[in-house]
């Protein structure tokens, strides 16, 4: 089952987990914490992407040839360091609108249970 099917089934109250309500919440704060180091790691090689390596690039054409590949390794590219820390951060917010959308289903299902069987003092 792919994660989009698995926050359509979470929204549509069709996915059935039995969870602490702490550790559901911990887990969603862990995803933001995960975003933001993912995203400070793609700020790091971006910036390195335009940082001169030292390879005599100011005056050698190999020098020049070696330090932009290694550089594109860091950013500007597809395959870059950057672009795959982008990916796993789109990854990251995909997982964290499925835990979310299996807390928010899980707490309408217990509101909705406690709702049926009225209040206590009958």
């Amino acid at each position: 089952m792919s994660l989009e099917n698995l926050k359509q089934n979470a929204s549509n109250g069709k996915l059935v987990l039995h969870l602490d309500h702490n550790a559901i919440n911990d887990v969603i704060a862990a995803c933001g914490t995960y975003y933001r180091a993912l995203e400070n790691l793609k700020q790091d090689a971006e910036d390195l992407s335009g940082y001169p390596l030292g390879f005599a690039e100011g005056h050698l054409s190999s020098g020049a040839q070696l330090a932009k590949a290694f550089q594109q390794k860091a950013a500007g590219t597809a395959t870059s360091a950057a672009a795959t820390f982008k990916s796993h951060m789109a990854e990251i917010e995909d997982m964290k609108s499925l835990f979310l959308a299996i807390r928010d289903s899980y707490q309408s299902a217990e509101a909705n249970n406690a709702n049926n069987f009225g209040p206590y003092d009958r």
